[in-house]
């Protein structure tokens, strides 16, 4: 009789004890999440477009501001001014260490300062002079960027040649162009044109382009694409 009651009680207990809880769904989304951001991270956007916001940079503090040779060869050797560096070298090699270094550093800086994508700016310098700071175009465009002289005063642009004012300039007008073409659904390929030709002119033909002015966009995006796979 008493091991009838004993097992009697066991039975009880099993049935009224509470199961054990199962790990909280919560934490498995959680972790789902954090596996999805890194792998968007990892994957590059195939169009260039302005960062979402500008940053601060050692321009904004002092617009005076002239770097040592110290400090461009230690930029140099880092992050977006190493790739920008490196595609320099390759796209011209008689320009001195000293000059790709400091056409990099102030490509990065503006460009960022600006919000818009340094790789993108080094490809549009690229495709004008071949980041040559002494060229000058048959039409009279100057420096890196290739600027024409009517617009030295709006983008406070005193000499030309100088790599600071020239980069400064070409960085500020191409970011007035993106700002033309904010509400565009192609407002790289827009932006570029209008470099080229000029905003009313491709207001007029929107994306009917003639022929030399798709490929000068199109081989700056080409460019824009080399810099970002090194």
């Amino acid at each position: 009789m008493a091991s009838i009651i004993v097992a009697s009680a066991f039975v009880w207990f099993l049935f009224m004890s509470p199961p054990q809880s199962a790990p909280p769904v919560a934490a498995k989304a959680s972790m789902t999440s954090s596996t999805s951001t890194i792998s968007a991270k990892k994957t590059p956007s195939s169009t260039p477009v302005p960062l979402k916001s500008p940053v601060k940079t050692v321009v904004s503090k002092n617009q005076s501001y002239r770097p040592s040779r110290q400090k461009l060869d230690y930029e140099a050797a880092r992050g977006t001014k190493k790739k920008i560096v490196s595609y320099i070298k390759k796209s011209n090699p008689n320009i001195s260490s000293r000059e790709v270094n400091e056409i990099a550093f102030w490509i990065d800086e503006y460009a960022k300062e600006e919000g818009l994508d340094p790789m993108l700016v080094a490809a549009l310098i690229s495709r004008e002079s071949s980041f040559n700071k002494q060229a000058v175009s048959s039409t009279g465009a100057k420096g890196l960027g290739q600027i024409k002289d009517f617009n030295f005063k709006s983008l406070q642009i005193k000499d030309p040649y100088n790599v600071k004012e020239n980069v400064r300039g070409t960085v500020k007008y191409l970011k007035h162009l993106f700002t033309i073409w904010k509400d565009s659904n192609d407002s790289t390929r827009m932006a570029l044109a209008s470099y080229y030709q000029g905003p009313n002119e491709t207001k007029r033909k929107k994306n009917d382009f003639p022929d030399h002015v798709s490929n000068y966009v199109n081989d700056i995006l080409s460019k824009y694409r080399t810099l970002n796979s090194k």
